[in-house]
């Protein structure tokens, strides 16, 4: 017998606009599962101090953040993560609410990707132009070039572009057919004009045997192994002037994917896109399961263009994730 959960139920003066950011949340394409637990106890929190008013005094928001005997740093980095939310949503809409500081160190992922600047990236890309030919690496010349276009253009992982068979490429619609990727579901990515030229120009040089072949050719016409595009990547960035701090410090091969995505949310912000409605489109283009996933690259952009940032935060600063 399949147990029905209930919903949470939100009650007090915070009951109605509690549940419309739920809705709002999710409709942005967060799957939003834990938060309306936090939100409910809030709720009831609320009511036990006599608050009868939609309005978040800094006195209320700092009881409710306060630290709880055996509670785990996860867990109130939670509630403050829910809070911080609720209460931008709650200001956007003409509300008083306190909105408590980020508490920074409650969270221990140390994780900080590589943002590379345009003028970087373009460093990177002429270096593999610049890649010398060699008999005993017959074709890589001409497929370096085009996989780092792919990977910056697309923002696809290594495995995915080099796992590319030549019936996932349609040259004519610019199309690639992702098969299988990370997240076990096929999509499709269309090209830039450029990224697609580049494709055409390495595919006249180079002959197929069958729909199953590789793409990206190795000198014994099987895939191209991800470990060989990563050591000419570490050559690349020496030529561009781009120091590697060794070995986990990066800028790693996949922070190429990273740039993408803060490059994609930078350009989308100067022409003032609606970022709630573009969101998901970037989530499923990248191949991420979870909306929650690309809003992080939100954070990112926040951090590598701070002033661009302020042009949203009044708007939709509420779909910009904590650091967790």
């Amino acid at each position: 017998m399949t147990r029905i959960r209930k919903s949470p139920t939100m009650t007090g003066p915070f009951a109605e606009v509690a549940q419309e950011f739920i809705q709002y949340k999710r409709s942005a394409g967060f799957k939003y599962a834990d938060e309306p637990k936090c939100l409910s106890r809030f709720c009831r929190f609320s009511e036990e101090l006599g608050i009868t008013e939609i309005e978040i005094s800094r006195s209320l928001a700092e009881k409710w953040i306060a630290p709880r005997e055996s509670e785990s740093e996860k867990s109130r980095s939670h509630r403050i993560t829910c809070i911080r939310q609720f209460a931008i949503y709650l200001n956007n809409l003409g509300y008083d609410a306190y909105i408590v500081p980020e508490v920074k160190g409650l969270n221990h992922n140390s994780f900080v990707p590589y943002i590379f600047t345009h003028e970087q990236i373009a460093s990177v890309i002429k270096a593999a132009d610049e890649t010398e030919p060699r008999e005993v690496a017959r074709n890589m010349h001409l497929a370096l070039p085009v996989i780092f276009r792919i990977l910056y253009g697309c923002g696809l992982r290594v495995s995915e572009v080099v796992g590319l068979r030549y019936k996932d490429v349609n040259l004519e619609d610019g199309i690639l057919t992702i098969r299988e990727a990370k997240t076990d579901r096929d999509r499709y990515i269309p090209l830039s004009d450029s990224v697609k030229e580049a494709c055409i120009s390495y595919a006249d040089k180079i002959w197929w045997e069958k729909d199953s072949d590789f793409f990206f050719l190795a000198p014994d016409k099987t895939m191209i192994s991800p470990m060989t595009v990563y050591q000419r990547y570490r050559r690349y960035l020496e030529v561009a002037g781009i120091s590697h701090g060794g070995k986990g410090q990066g800028p790693r091969l996949h922070d190429i994917r990273h740039t993408f995505a803060v490059h994609v949310l930078q350009k989308w912000i100067k022409e003032e896109a609606d970022l709630t409605a573009m969101l998901p489109i970037l989530s499923t283009y990248m191949g991420h399961k979870t909306v929650r996933s690309t809003a992080q690259y939100l954070r990112l952009t926040a951090e590598v263009y701070p002033d661009l940032m302020k042009r949203v935060e009044k708007s939709c600063a509420y779909v910009i994730p904590e650091v967790c």
